[in-house]
C-alpha cells in the first residue's frame, strides 16, 4: 500500500506536459548558464594555474592558446549568427560574453583566483556579465516571441515546409517587402507558386499581393514580392505630359505608378533615343486592354491619347463604334481621324493594307526595315474601344500581323477577350497586355503572358478598384509584370487642357499616309476643341473637305423607277389637297367599267377556236418572218474593252470624289453591258476580280452589305486607268 501511495504522489508530481518539461529546462539553462560559467571558469583558470605556474614556459603556451581558442570561437560564432540570420543585438551579447569568457580565463590561468584582489575581480565582473545575461532573457523574451509569432515567421515557416529557404527579407520602405528564397533539395520554383495561395492566407493578405519571380541563370533562386500595404488607395494625380514637345520616339510615355512607388512608363514605338531604363527590344507589341465595365480602362486609354498628343512624328486614329463623345469627348481633338460606325472600321481595316504597303515602300526607299524617329513617317498610334464591335473581321487580324514594323501600334480595349469576342488569331497577335479588373481574376490569362499568371498576377477586383492593372510588355521589365499599378488620376479638363496646348507642337499627318488612306483621309471627321460640360456638341467637328453637293432633281420627263422626289414639296402639296368623296366614287366607278370591257375583248376572235389540247401546233412556213430579241445596247452604243474599262474607272473615282464609298454590281450594269466582246458577263466578272486583287474594291461585310463592295481607292490612282 505504501508503495502504491508513493507511485501516485510521484504521478501527480510528473503531470506536467512534454513541451512544458522541456520549456522548464531550457529556462534552467538560460539563466543557470552565465552563473555556471562564473563559477565553473573561476576552479578552471585556478586548476591551470596550480598546474602551469611552476613551468614558466608551460603557462606561457598555454595562454597563448587560450587566446587563439578563445578568437576562433568569437570568429565561428559570429558566422553562425549571420548564416542564422540572427538580429544585431544576439550577435553582439554572443561577442561579448565569448570575448569576456577568453580574457577571464587567460587572466586567471596565468595570475591565478587564490589572492583576494583576484579571486574578488573575477567574482565581480562574472557576477556583472551573468546578471546582464539574465536581464538580457528577460526582458527579450517578448519581443523575441512576438517576432516568432508575426508575419515573417510564419513565412519563414511555410517555406522551409516547401525545401524553399528564405535568404533575406527587406523593407523597401513603401509596404513592399522583397524576399530573396532559395529552392534547396531539387525543390522547384513551380512548387512555391502552387503555395503562394496558402501564404497569402497565413499571412492574411489579399489574393495577388504576393508574387514571384524566377532568376534566368538560375532557377534556385527566387524572388518573392510580398505587399503588405495598398499605398494605391489614394491614387496619384496627373503630373502632367512626361515629355512635352519631344518625339514620340524619343521617351516612354508614364501613364500610372505601381504600388511600390515606381512610375508605369510605356515603350510602344519599341526604339527610345533615351529609354530611361526602359527595354523594348526594338519591336512593337500590340496591347489588348481587358477589364470589367467600370475598370478604369477608358481612363487609360486617354491618358495615352494624352501624352501622344503633346509630341511630335505621332498620329492618333480612336475607333469607337458605340459612344465616342462619351468617351472621348474631352480628348477628341488629339486624334486626327475619328471612326464612329462599324461600316466605317471596316473599311479602314481593308484600306490600312495600302498604307501599310505605301508606308513599307517608303521606308524600304530610306533603307529602314522598320520605322526610326525621324523617318519622315509619323507614328500611327490606334485606339480600338470596344473591340467587340469589329474584331472578329479577318481585315482586322491581318493588318496586326504587318503594321508594327512600318510604324504602328495597335490598342484594342474590350471587356472579355474571350474567343467569341475577338479573333483569335488577333489576339494572339498582341504581345502586350493590360488587365484592369475582372469579375473572374483567372480570364487574365487571355491577355498576360504565361510568366505574369505563373508569377501570382490575379485581377480579381472587378470595377472596385477603378484604374488598378496588370501590365506586361511594351518595354516593362518583366519582374513587374505581376506588379499591380494604378494609372494617374486626372480630370477631363485638364487633360483637354494639354491636348489643346500639344496642338502646337505636333506633327500633321505624313502626306505619304494620308494619300494611302484616300478618299477615308480626304472625307475624314476630326475635331479642334474638346467637348467638356457645359460646351456646345459639333461645334469642332468638321470634314476637312466639303462633301460634294447632293445631285440635282431631274425634270419629271425624265423620271423614272430611281425618280427624285421632293419630299417637302409633296408634303406641301398633300396638305393643300380636298379630297370630295363622291368625286372619288365616281371616278372608281368609270375605272372599273373600262377594265371590264378592255378584258371582255377577244384581240383576235375565232383566230384559235380550232385548236385544243391534243392537237399540235403548226409549224411557221420558211418564209415567215422570225422574231429576234433585241441586243443589250444599240450597235451604234457598244464601247470597245478599253474604253469600257475607262468609263468605269471614271465612274468609280467620281462616287469616290462625291463622298459615295459603298455600291452594288447592278450600279454598273450600264457600262459593263456595253463591252464590244462576245461574253461581256465574263469579261465585267474578270474586271471585278482585279479591282478586288488591287485593293480598289473590297466585299462589304457588315451584316446588311451582302452582295454589295466597299470603296476603298481610286482605280486611276498609280496610272491603274492607263
Amino acid at each position: 500500500m505504501a508503495r502504491r501511495a508513493s507511485r501516485i504522489r510521484s504521478q501527480k508530481i510528473d503531470t506536467r506536459t512534454e513541451d512544458e518539461q522541456q520549456a522548464s529546462r531550457q529556462k534552467l539553462f538560460t539563466y543557470g548558464a552565465p552563473w555556471g560559467v562564473t563559477v565553473g571558469g573561476c576552479l578552471a583558470a585556478e586548476t591551470a594555474h596550480v598546474l602551469l605556474s611552476t613551468t614558466p614556459a608551460s603557462l606561457a603556451l598555454a595562454a597563448l592558446g587560450l587566446a587563439g581558442t578563445g578568437a576562433g570561437l568569437s570568429r565561428l560564432l559570429w558566422h553562425m549568427d549571420t548564416k542564422a540570420k540572427r538580429d544585431k543585438e544576439t550577435r553582439i551579447r554572443h561577442q561579448v560574453n565569448a570575448i569576456a569568457t577568453t580574457a577571464g580565463l587567460t587572466l586567471g590561468t596565468v595570475a591565478g583566483v587564490d589572492t583576494g584582489a583576484t579571486i574578488g575581480t573575477w567574482l565581480l565582473a562574472g557576477s556583472g556579465l551573468s546578471i546582464a545575461n539574465n536581464l538580457w532573457s528577460a526582458f527579450n523574451k517578448k519581443a523575441g516571441g512576438e517576432k516568432n509569432d508575426g508575419k515573417w515567421a510564419k513565412l519563414e515557416a511555410e517555406i522551409g515546409l516547401a525545401k524553399h529557404e528564405l535568404k533575406e527579407a527587406k523593407s523597401n520602405g513603401k509596404g513592399t517587402v522583397i524576399v530573396d528564397v532559395e529552392a534547396t533539395d531539387g525543390a522547384t520554383a513551380e512548387e512555391l507558386a502552387r503555395r503562394i495561395p496558402s501564404l497569402t492566407s497565413a499571412l492574411k493578405l489579399g489574393r495577388g499581393r504576393i508574387t514571384q519571380t524566377v532568376d534566368d541563370d538560375d532557377d534556385s533562386k527566387i524572388t518573392m514580392r510580398v505587399q503588405v500595404a495598398d499605398l494605391l488607395k489614394e491614387g496619384t494625380t496627373w503630373p502632367g505630359p512626361s515629355a512635352f514637345g519631344a518625339g514620340f520616339g524619343a521617351l516612354p510615355i508614364a501613364i500610372g505608378r505601381y504600388e511600390d512607388g515606381e512610375t508605369l512608363k510605356l515603350n510602344l514605338p519599341g526604339v527610345l533615343t533615351d529609354p530611361q531604363e526602359v527595354e523594348g527590344g526594338g519591336n512593337v507589341e500590340h496591347c489588348i486592354a481587358q477589364g470589367t465595365n467600370g475598370a478604369g480602362k477608358t481612363v487609360g486609354n486617354a491618358l495615352i491619347c494624352t501624352e501622344a498628343a503633346t509630341r511630335t512624328e505621332v498620329s492618333i486614329i480612336i475607333i469607337n463604334c458605340s459612344k465616342f463623345m462619351q468617351d472621348y469627348g474631352h480628348v477628341r481633338h488629339a486624334a486626327d481621324m475619328v471612326i464612329t460606325n462599324e461600316k466605317d472600321a471596316r473599311r479602314f481595316f481593308k484600306q490600312l493594307h495600302t498604307v501599310i504597303k505605301e508606308r513599307g515602300d517608303y521606308l524600304a526607299s530610306k533603307g529602314l526595315a522598320k520605322w526610326e524617329a525621324g523617318c519622315g513617317l509619323n507614328f500611327l498610334l490606334i485606339i480600338g474601344e470596344e473591340a467587340a464591335d469589329f474584331a472578329d473581321g479577318d481585315e482586322y487580324a491581318k493588318v496586326l500581323r504587318t503594321l508594327r514594323s512600318t510604324g504602328g501600334w495597335f490598342l484594342s480595349s474590350i471587356q472579355r477577350a474571350t474567343h467569341d469576342q475577338i479573333n483569335t488569331t488577333a489576339r494572339s497577335n498582341h504581345p502586350a497586355g493590360m488587365a484592369y479588373g475582372l469579375a473572374d481574376g483567372s480570364e487574365a490569362q487571355y491577355i498576360l503572358p504565361p510568366e505574369a499568371i505563373e508569377a501570382g498576377a490575379y485581377p480579381g477586383w472587378a470595377n472596385r478598384k477603378p484604374g488598378y492593372l496588370y501590365a506586361a510588355g511594351m518595354g516593362i521589365d518583366q519582374e513587374r509584370w505581376a506588379v499591380v499599378a494604378r494609372t494617374y488620376g486626372a480630370d477631363r479638363p485638364t487633360l483637354a487642357a494639354a491636348v489643346t496646348a500639344g496642338m502646337n507642337v505636333r506633327t500633321p499627318m505624313d502626306p505619304t499616309t494620308a494619300n494611302a488612306f484616300g478618299a477615308l483621309w480626304t472625307n475624314r471627321t476630326f475635331y479642334t476643341t474638346p467637348l467638356l460640360k457645359g460646351s456646345e456638341d459639333g461645334t469642332g467637328g468638321f470634314p476637312q473637305q466639303a462633301a460634294a453637293p447632293p445631285a440635282p432633281a431631274r425634270p419629271a420627263s425624265e423620271n423614272d423607277d430611281n425618280e427624285y422626289v421632293d419630299s417637302e414639296d409633296e408634303e406641301d402639296e398633300d396638305m393643300d389637297i380636298e379630297v370630295d368623296p363622291d368625286l372619288l366614287a365616281k371616278e372608281t366607278e368609270e375605272l372599273d367599267d373600262a377594265l371590264r370591257r378592255i378584258l371582255a375583248e377577244d384581240p383576235e376572235p375565232g383566230a384559235y377556236d380550232h385548236l385544243d389540247a391534243e392537237q399540235e401546233i403548226e409549224a411557221p412556213a420558211d418564209e415567215a418572218p422570225v422574231f429576234q430579241l433585241p441586243g443589250l445596247v444599240p450597235d451604234e452604243d457598244r464601247m470597245s474593252p478599253e474604253d469600257t474599262k475607262a468609263a468605269i474607272f471614271a465612274r468609280l473615282d467620281q462616287w469616290l470624289r462625291e463622298g459615295k464609298d459603298n455600291f452594288e454590281p447592278k450600279e454598273l450594269n450600264d457600262l459593263w453591258m456595253r463591252v464590244d466582246k462576245k461574253g461581256a458577263r465574263d469579261w465585267w466578272n474578270r474586271l471585278k476580280k482585279q479591282l478586288l486583287d488591287d485593293g480598289v474594291i473590297a466585299k462589304d461585310e457588315s451584316e446588311d452589305g451582302y452582295g454589295s463592295y466597299d470603296l476603298i481607292r481610286s482605280p486611276l490612282e498609280n496610272g491603274d486607268g492607263e
